[in-house]
């Protein structure tokens, strides 16, 4: 290699072969790494990792910290009270990298991939055969995540495609199930869910597709994992024993819906298993950060002043956990 790492590639194996040989008496215990959860189907590579082993061989125990917005989990884990967040990337996020907070995006964990696999923009029931376009949504109330967030972000785009201004509707914020469950009661018009969201609300009647995310953002990064300083900074090499976990789990997951994956998915959502297998969501297998994207979604941020830094993309990502840990697989780079 010839950039400059904290540790080696060569003395990180060397450990791993060593502390294998330990017996079970003398074998070290497992180091606990704190993690946001949310019920989105892109963390379906962590779910895979932690349910089939791979954390726990690379001597890691998972505990989940549920958060009903990603922006939540950024002060908690620039305190080092979080280890890693699981989530798109937030105007809280590049606020706290302007800041000098040591927080680093430092791989993919979703894209919008094939129609019918990440989301859609749905409307309530009652509405249809009313509403058939989004020029139909004028006047009307529509939901998504918070302010700055990745569903506002489509929901952005979807307008603006359709040549509908931000001034001609109602938009609320609030948890994406609490907008699944509004759709159901009417009181919102339409909402911006990922999967597992809304295919359940499709299946239980309450709504129907007006768009795909794939006909609105195609390809575009829906969530990323971020390292807080615990393993950015304290403890580099045990965020690459994580990467080396996380890479196994989505590279399983994109052998596809299997009955197994689809039962470990299920599982975690708390979905049927038939609402599960509806939509794969996109996860590149080699933890693929695209940038350019990145870098696209932090301008409308800033054009919104919902951020008032411009960060440079060498604050924003850390590409060196994920590079050992393709290395450590044999993975081949991009």
């Amino acid at each position: 290699m010839t950039r400059t790492r904290t540790y080696s590639i060569a003395s990180f194996v060397l450990t791993v072969l060593l502390t294998a040989g330990v017996s079970a008496a003398g074998a070290p215990g497992l180091d606990t790494v704190r993690v946001s959860f949310q019920p989105f189907q892109t963390n379906s590579g962590l779910f895979i990792a932690e349910h089939e082993g791979y954390f726990a061989a690379q001597r890691i125990k998972i505990t989940w910290v549920p958060f009903a917005f990603p922006e939540q989990f950024i002060p908690v884990l620039a305190q080092g009270q979080l280890d890693v967040g699981a989530s798109a990337i937030t105007p809280a996020f590049f606020n706290a990298v302007a800041a000098r907070e040591r927080l680093r995006v430092v791989a993919a964990k979703g894209h919008v991939g094939g129609r019918g696999n990440t989301g859609s923009l749905v409307v309530r029931k009652g509405l249809a055969g009313t509403v058939r376009t989004i020029q139909d949504l004028k006047g009307r109330k529509l939901a998504t995540a918070s302010i700055g967030s990745f569903a506002h972000y489509v929901l952005a785009k979807a307008l603006a495609n359709g040549g509908v201004s931000p001034s001609q509707v109602t938009v609320v914020h609030m948890p994406l199930p609490v907008a699944a469950a509004a759709l159901q009661t009417g009181a919102v018009d339409a909402a911006v869910l990922p999967l597992p969201l809304d295919a359940g609300v499709v299946e239980n009647g309450s709504a129907f597709r007006l768009m795909d995310f794939g006909d609105i953002v195609p390809e575009e990064p829906t969530g990323f994992i971020i390292y807080g300083p615990t393993l950015g900074e304290q403890n580099r090499a045990l965020g690459t024993r994580f990467m080396i976990a996380y890479l196994r789990g989505v590279r399983r997951y994109n052998e596809g819906p299997t009955p197994r994956n689809v039962a470990i998915v299920a599982e975690y959502l708390k979905v049927s298993m038939e609402i599960a297998r509806k939509g794969w969501a996109g996860i590149h297998p080699d933890g693929f950060m695209d940038v350019v994207r990145m870098r696209r979604f932090q301008d409308w941020l800033f054009d919104l002043g919902l951020i008032a830094v411009r960060n440079p993309m060498s604050t924003v990502v850390d590409p060196a956990f994920l590079e050992d840990a393709k290395e450590a697989l044999g993975v081949s780079g991009r």
